[in-house]
């Protein structure tokens, strides 16, 4: 009898680069690519460093703007 196992579904978020995906459908896929089998550490690294990244943007250019105000 053949193997008729079904795939598990595949979001297309899961092929996304994470800064295009908002806070909460970067989580939901880092979740599930950890339960696919993924390094749990290495996805939460992932998920922390773009959100750091785009906290410094969002600050950088607040103070960009701020300074060419004055």
């Amino acid at each position: 009898m053949a193997d008729t196992a079904t795939p598990a579904p595949h979001d297309p978020e899961d092929d996304m680069p994470l800064a295009e995906l908002d806070a909460r459908a970067r989580a939901d896929a880092a979740l599930r690519r950890i339960r696919a089998g993924s390094d749990p550490a290495r996805e939460a690294f992932d998920l922390a460093n773009t959100m750091n990244d785009e906290t410094v943007g969002r600050l950088t250019n607040a103070v960009r703007r701020l300074f060419r105000r004055g």
